[in-house]
């Protein structure tokens, strides 16, 4: 893999600039400035939002962008690719689904530049208006599993399973004296995965609220680095799973989350096909996604190398394996409370 492209000289960016403007305006567009602020200090690749002051096109003198660097040329062409079949996929949303409108990508730098989605933090809007927020949060989710993409390998839970073991031997150690629970939560794992769909769908593939955005009534949804195909539950698992950390860590900043996720599978099911087993996939999809946040907070130092930070975020991952261990004992074997 090349190495990651932090930035630009300021003479090259501004060609790329140029060279896309022509590309979507016409050979009459000039630049006639811009500007560059960091988009996110977070993520593998590095997000930039770029302000340009556009002359030579009638009624546009302001454009806004988003650019991002990919480690290589081949992932940037990726996620190029998916944006553009991606972008047809709010037929199912009736309007409600923003996906950003691919502008350009520039292999030889790889940098891939987008349109700018601005919004509200999904998670602001669910604290303020949860019902109307979730029903359409799930309506965009399930035009989004119905985009119909090119063939990409397949996420199925025996991959995902494969990736998680070694995670838990690594969580044991650094939670050693209070490791016992997870050697209860895997095996009820393995025993209960489910089957991958008959057709695989579309999945974002890391969908959370850092991915989601509001804006007036219409779900902005960001970040396609790690999409791929595969069981619709697990980007619901996933998206739960963070939204239910969020109310163990701050409680009060969300409805209950029983109600939120009952609201979400409820508003998915009503777009989509019926899928009986729907509800019980996804209750495994968020468990194996809280043993993986479990295994980040434990592991990853390099973003608070501070004692009493590390040794919160340490706490944080062993009450998350205390949640899954107490489910997993009060039903008996795993995902008997999601059935149906």
């Amino acid at each position: 893999m090349s190495e990651l492209i932090v930035s630009l000289a300021r003479e090259e960016t501004e060609a790329v600039l140029i060279a896309a403007l022509r590309e979507v305006y016409g050979e009459g567009a000039r630049l006639e400035g811009w500007a560059a602020f960091p988009l996110s200090k977070r993520g593998k690749h590095r997000s930039v939002h770029y302000q340009l002051r556009v002359a030579g096109v009638p009624r546009v003198h302001h454009v806004q962008w988003a650019g991002k660097f990919y480690a290589s040329a081949a992932d940037g062409c990726r996620v190029a690719t998916v944006l553009r079949q991606v972008a047809a996929a709010d037929r199912g949303a009736r309007g409600a689904l923003v996906v950003p409108s691919l502008i350009a990508y520039d292999p030889a730098r790889r940098l891939l530049l987008s349109k700018y989605e601005p919004g509200e933090s999904i998670v602001a809007a669910l604290a303020h208006g949860d019902g109307p927020v979730v029903r359409t949060l799930g309506r965009v989710v399930a035009a989004l599993h119905g985009a119909q993409v090119g063939d990409a390998p397949i996420t199925s839970p025996a991959s995902m399973l494969e990736d998680l073991r070694p995670r838990i031997v690594d969580l044991a150690a650094r939670l050693r004296g209070a490791e016992a629970p997870l050697w209860r939560v895997l095996p009820a794992l393995e025993r209960l995965a489910p089957p991958l769909p008959a057709r695989p769908s579309f999945l974002h593939g890391d969908l959370g609220p850092s991915q989601i955005l509001w804006r007036g009534g219409r779900v902005v949804i960001l970040d396609f680095d790690k999409w791929t195909r595969g069981d619709p539950a697990s980007d619901l698992g996933n998206l739960l799973t963070q939204l239910r950390r969020i109310t163990l860590r701050r409680p009060g900043k969300l409805p209950a989350f029983a109600s939120l996720r009952s609201g979400l599978l409820d508003a998915y099911r009503y777009w989509t096909a019926p899928d009986p087993g729907l509800a019980r996939r996804v209750g495994w999809y968020e468990r194996l996604a809280l043993l993986r946040k479990a295994h980040f907070l434990a592991s990853n130092t390099t973003r608070h190398e501070q004692p009493e930070a590390l040794r919160q975020r340490r706490t944080e991952a062993m009450r998350l394996v205390r949640e899954l261990s107490a489910e997993a004992r009060d039903e008996g074997d795993l995902g008997e409370r999601h059935a149906g």
